[in-house]
């Protein structure tokens, strides 16, 4: 296959980077989202090694409550979330540390308003809440990929078709940058684009040679 691909076999293919966003499923406080963005990324990550990829790097292994921090502003989740102010104990611990300098670009975070119980209730587990860490959906698409995709493991070829309509990386109606129904998986379909966050960096359109031509920034 790498053959077809003109990449030479003593080099390494390593997909650096795949984010979901804006901001975080623990600050947007809807755990469907959580789990369709943890979906979203292991089909990103299995898509690439069943491309040929020798593996991948999650980038973002562990980010602030909000997705940060981020010099350019642009918040994206991780699987997991450092959240000092939540440690059992922890005193004069601000909610958000002074490296983080964006703010609450999409409002309060709303993890941050329920309870220890609460969240354990919806599958945040309290015992790392304990300790100032959030584990989100997301940690466990990755970890169980990195158990049992092994170095030396081949990929099979598999079909991903359109069968279950009601498949949404947004819930219906809302209206919020990127997202949607996803029912474009089938033959002849190469790629579905979907705006991480709406900024100008991320504008793109279909240009008369069939390219998609991306263009703008911040």
């Amino acid at each position: 296959e790498f053959d077809v691909m003109n990449v030479d076999k003593k080099h390494l293919v390593l997909g650096s980077e795949a984010c979901h966003c804006p901001s975080t499923g623990y600050a947007g406080g809807d755990l469907n989202i959580a789990w369709a963005r943890a979906s979203r990324n292991a089909h990103t990550i299995l898509a690439d090694l069943a491309a040929g990829s020798n593996g991948f790097i999650e980038w973002n292994l562990i980010l602030d409550s909000v997705g940060g921090p981020n010099h350019l502003g642009n918040m994206c989740d991780s699987p997991l979330l450092a959240v000092p102010h939540r440690a059992l104990g922890a005193q004069d611990v601000p909610v958000q540390l002074d490296f983080e300098r964006a703010g609450y670009p999409f409002g309060p975070v709303f993890g941050d308003q329920k309870t220890r119980d609460e969240l354990n209730a919806i599958g945040i587990p309290a015992k790392y809440l304990d300790v100032g860490v959030v584990v989100q959906p997301m940690y466990y698409y990755v970890g169980h990929i990195t158990k049992f995709v092994r170095p030396g493991s081949r990929a099979v070829h598999g079909l991903v078709d359109s069968s279950f309509k009601d498949r949404t990386f947004r819930p219906k109606g809302q209206s919020v940058a990127g997202g949607g129904i996803n029912d474009l998986a089938r033959n002849g379909i190469e790629v579905t684009v979907w705006p991480c966050e709406g900024s100008t960096r991320q504008e793109w359109n279909y240009n008369n040679d069939k390219q998609f031509q991306v263009f703008g920034h911040d």
